[in-house]
């Protein structure tokens, strides 16, 4: 009796050890905590955040870069059903900054997640890792969005005439920015139409994978194909924080079936270096 009792003493000090290393670890504690993830295998769930995608560049000027595999299946279901009765008409931006609701423009429905969402989280940061040493001081709260009947986006730029600014946010310092890059990626694509088209961008190699990727017929602009899990990465700036209206690009009518996105928009701050600005 008196040896068993002895092996229990370092065996619960072990424990104790254990639970303090997650009070200092909340990020841990939380997601073992709660119930954020429960169709997710937990082997999953301990590596969330990884990065395993291939890129293929599709323009250097404007860059625009094809990613493969942005998105694992247990981050597209935990983006699906995290927000499946949020939806809401999609806005756009007037001249005053202004959201409203204006369908002849944009038709689709689209809801925000949380900061605190530990996937959306972790695509800001995947996005962040992307830009590398262009300046990625922020990320916008994640949007996803919805398309089906002939729901559509005409042609828009991402980033704004006139700068926006933190101007009324009590938390932060006065600061000017705008849309510096955009990435898109594609959670259902269980659809016909969708495509994202960008008008003015000289168009892929004829021997172009037409299942993800391809020009028009007239050899003038790029067609991107909506394809589960995969993205494309896409800047909106001039070095010297100038929009480029080459980027361009519109959201096609989804002729049968359903695409589901998101979008994700790293901010770009005017009072600090495009380059190595963060």
């Amino acid at each position: 009796m008196l040896a068993s009792a002895a092996l229990l003493i370092p065996l619960s000090m072990l424990l104790l050890g254990c639970l303090n290393l997650l009070d200092h670890l909340p990020g841990i504690k939380s997601l073992w905590s709660s119930k954020i993830f429960p169709s997710i295998r937990q082997d999953a769930v301990s590596n969330e955040c990884t990065h395993n995608y291939t890129i293929e560049l599709l323009s250097v000027d404007p860059l625009i870069i094809y990613i493969n595999n942005f998105l694992r299946d247990e981050e597209i279901e935990h983006l699906i059903s995290a927000n499946a009765t949020e939806f809401t008409h999609s806005s756009v931006l007037d001249k005053q900054h202004n959201a409203i609701v204006d369908t002849s423009v944009r038709s689709s429905t689209s809801s925000y997640f949380a900061l605190s969402d530990p996937v959306a989280s972790c695509l800001s940061k995947r996005m962040t890792e992307l830009l590398g040493n262009v300046q990625h001081t922020d990320i916008e709260p994640i949007q996803i969005v919805k398309y089906e009947g002939s729901e559509q986006f005409r042609l828009h730029v991402d980033w704004v005439r006139t700068p926006l600014s933190t101007a009324g946010n009590k938390t932060r310092s006065q600061r000017e920015y705008n849309r510096s890059a955009s990435i898109f990626a594609y959670l259902e694509s269980n659809c016909t139409g969708g495509e994202t088209y960008f008008p003015e961008v000289t168009g892929v190699s004829p021997s172009a994978d037409g299942t993800k990727f391809s020009r028009t017929d007239g050899n003038k602009g790029l067609v991107i194909k909506p394809k589960r899990g995969n993205a494309v990465f896409w800047t909106n700036l001039h070095v010297n924080g100038s929009g480029d209206e080459r980027v361009a690009h519109a959201g096609l009518p989804v002729r049968s079936g359903r695409k589901i996105g998101i979008n994700i928009w790293s901010l770009y701050f005017y009072d600090t270096p495009m380059m190595g600005g963060y």
